[in-house]
């Protein structure tokens, strides 16, 4: 199994991206900007998470021998991952408190994210299409 070189732009996206969400996540409160909005960061946790597993799977589609439900299963499962470990770094290291409702908002953006992920393919064809 030989990884191709368009598995490692998207591991490097991924990881960078991973990075992003870390410095939002952790940041301490008094510098987080104040929105008017309710739930908003609800809305930014599922952004977040979205677009982290829509990296995972098109870095998963350039490897050998995942079918679709396997790189859904994979992002959604490493999304779920990621976001628990998250709340859990807030409430235990950080000046932050962890929220259920964050960890519902990261799970729910990082399935959608895996379950758009086929759509994108199809849209987006010749430029995510796995090397033969």
């Amino acid at each position: 199994m030989r990884t191709n070189r368009k598995t490692y732009i998207w591991m490097f996206l991924s990881i960078a991206w991973a990075l992003l969400i870390f410095h939002f996540c952790t940041m301490s409160p008094d510098k987080i900007p104040g929105i008017k909005i309710p739930h908003a960061d609800k809305a930014v946790h599922f952004g977040f998470f979205f677009v982290q597993s829509v990296l995972l799977s098109l870095m998963f589609n350039f490897q050998a021998k995942k079918s679709y439900f396997q790189i859904i299963l994979l992002a959604t499962l490493l999304t779920f991952i990621y976001g628990s470990l998250i709340e859990i770094l807030q409430s235990r290291f950080f000046n932050r408190t962890g929220d259920l409702y964050d960890l519902i908002a990261d799970i729910l953006g990082g399935f959608t994210g895996a379950m758009i992920y086929p759509t994108l393919l199809r849209m987006y064809g010749k430029t995510f299409k796995k090397y033969k």
